[in-house]
Formats: C-alpha cells, sequence, structure tokens
C-alpha cells in the first residue's frame, strides 16, 4: 500500500509538471509569444550559486532600455516538487514584455532535498540579483518578487527574510543585501504548509472526490517538503515553511512590508490561506491589492486564454502600475 501511495503520488506529481509543460508549448506558438521573444535578449541557465546544479536561473532583458529597469524575481510553483524556469518561461516573457528585467530562478526540488533546501536556494537568488542585476539594467530600488502557489510560498518566506532580522546563517544574509522588496506578487499562494488537514474545515461537509483528491494532494506536498515526521506541526526551526504564521503571530518587522498583491480562485482549496492573509494585512495597515475570482480552481492564471485569466493579468499590472 505505502509502495501504491508512492508510485501514485509520482505519477500525479509528473502529470502535473506535462500539463503545465504543454500549456507553456502551446503559448510558444501564439504570436504575442513570438513578439514578447523577438524585443528580449534570454540569458539562460546562469549559476547563482555554485552548490547545486539547480541553482540556475534565465534572464530575460528587454532590448529597448530607456532608464533602469524595475525587476521581476520570479519563482517558479509546482508542490515543492515539480516545474521549473522552464514550464514558467511564458511568464517571464509576460514581465519582460511590459519592460520588467526578469530573473526566472530553479531551486532544489522536493522530496529528494527537503526543507529548508528549496528556500535557502531563493535565499541565494535574491542575493546574487541584488549583487549582478545592475549590469544588466536593473533596478534593485523597484524590485519585485512573484510566485505561485509553493512558489507564493517562497516568495512570501523571502520577503519576510528581507523584513524580519534573523541569526539563520540565509535569512542574515538576505538581511544584510539591505535592500527589500518594492512590492511583491502572490498567485494562489499555499502560506501555511504544516497541518493540511486544516483545509478540510474549509470544505463543505459532502466532500466530493475532487476535493478529497485535493486534500491528498496537499497532504502530499507538506509531506514531501518536510518529511513524515514534521508537517504536522509548526515548529520555530521551519518557521519559513510557515510564512503566514509568522505574520499571524503579530510582532513587528524590522523594515516595513512591502505593498502585497495576492489573488486567488474562489474554488481553490488554499482559498482560506489567502482570506487569512489579507486578514492580517488590513490588521498590520500594510498596502495591498487581494483578488477573488468567482469559480476558478488552482492557478487559473496560466490559462492565459481564458477570461478570468487575462482579467487576473490585467489586475496585477494594474498594482505594478501603482507601486512600482
Amino acid at each position: 500500500m505505502i509502495f501504491q501511495n508512492i508510485n501514485l503520488r509520482n505519477i500525479r506529481r509528473l502529470a502535473i509538471e506535462q500539463i503545465i509543460a504543454s500549456i507553456a508549448t502551446i503559448s510558444d506558438y501564439h504570436p504575442n509569444s513570438f513578439k514578447a521573444r523577438s524585443n528580449c535578449i534570454i540569458y539562460e541557465n546562469v549559476p547563482y550559486s555554485s552548490n547545486d546544479e539547480a541553482n540556475i536561473l534565465d534572464i530575460y532583458c528587454p532590448k529597448k532600455q530607456y532608464d533602469l529597469m524595475p525587476i521581476i524575481m520570479y519563482i517558479h510553483g509546482g508542490g515543492f516538487t515539480t516545474c521549473s524556469k522552464h514550464t514558467h518561461r511564458q511568464i517571464a516573457l509576460i514581465y519582460a514584455n511590459r519592460g520588467y528585467l526578469v530573473f526566472n530562478i530553479d531551486y532544489r526540488l522536493s522530496p529528494k532535498y527537503r526543507y529548508p533546501c528549496a528556500f535557502e536556494d531563493v535565499c541565494q537568488a535574491f542575493e546574487w540579483i541584488v549583487q549582478n542585476a545592475n549590469q544588466y539594467g536593473g533596478n534593485t530600488n523597484r524590485l519585485v518578487i512573484a510566485g505561485d502557489s509553493a512558489g507564493a510560498n517562497l516568495t512570501l518566506a523571502l520577503t519576510l527574510a528581507t523584513c524580519y532580522k534573523s541569526e539563520n546563517d540565509f535569512t542574515k544574509r538576505v538581511w544584510n543585501t539591505e535592500i527589500s522588496p518594492k512590492a511583491i506578487k502572490l498567485f494562489c499562494g499555499l502560506y501555511q504548509v504544516t497541518n493540511p488537514m486544516r483545509l478540510k474545515a474549509e470544505l463543505c461537509n459532502n466532500i466530493s472526490k475532487i476535493e478529497n483528491m485535493h486534500l491528498d494532494i496537499a497532504k502530499s506536498v507538506s509531506i514531501a517538503y518536510l518529511g513524515s515526521k514534521h508537517f504536522k506541526e509548526f515548529h520555530s526551526d521551519r518557521a519559513f515553511a510557515d510564512p503566514l504564521l509568522i505574520l499571524e503571530n503579530e510582532s513587528e518587522p524590522d523594515r516595513p512590508l512591502p505593498a502585497i498583491y495576492a489573488m486567488v480562485g474562489e474554488k481553490d482549496i488554499l482559498l482560506s490561506d489567502t482570506k487569512r492573509l489579507e486578514k492580517n494585512l488590513i490588521k498590520r495597515n500594510t498596502p495591498h491589492e487581494i483578488h477573488y475570482y468567482p469559480n476558478e480552481n488552482h492557478i487559473f492564471h496560466l490559462l492565459f486564454w481564458k477570461d478570468q485569466a487575462r482579467k487576473a493579468w490585467r489586475d496585477g499590472f494594474q498594482f505594478l502600475s501603482k507601486y512600482v
């Protein structure tokens, strides 16, 4: 039975990655994609650390530069276990076509590399970007961090590392850059990895087979990232796996939090995480915009042909024009 569950999780993980990769490939042939690629220079597989072969990023640099460009650091999702900068290349192109210097990063994946590996990697990538963005025409005073799903978790965790002083080696290096993002964008985020069964309380009493599958996926993600011994409960040693709980403990940041944009579909099993985030940001008087999209499921914004997805992207760019 254990081996059956492992095989099922592997099959499901590969299926999800294949679906997202297929969406990216289909989008490659859209006329807008050809235009976006022709308007930028792409530097592929640039190492941001020598620690692991996964510590690489792609740089999307617009050819037309009128001033130091705003920066997007993009962190892909995939439940900490799958996907890559390659599956999310269309998102990088969208931002580059809008005049942003984009750093689209890879990081080590679970379950081979459990927490804190992915978080340590995004910290190193951030440090590298701050140190090197200027040579590509980027303005670190206009830096935006963005990510979807698990990438939204890492985005929020990294942001808190720039705002809360910590003694952890990697967060200390982030803090010492003295750079915080101007704004962050969170898409369909999982902001608390521990206690995945808490999500069951947000569903109706008569849970459908699909909702049961989503709960099983959430549990699989937690186990893959934190391990079977640690996924049930929060622990201070693993605090940055649960950035929402850091915010909810009511301690004041050492530097102001940036403007925060978050979006989620109202049928997403992670809806409650975004609602909790919004409640906390209101309490803290943090500049923010939260958008909920009716009848939409997880990562619907990747379905670029859908009206709601296009609206979500318009809403996101209006936020950036206001704060960045």
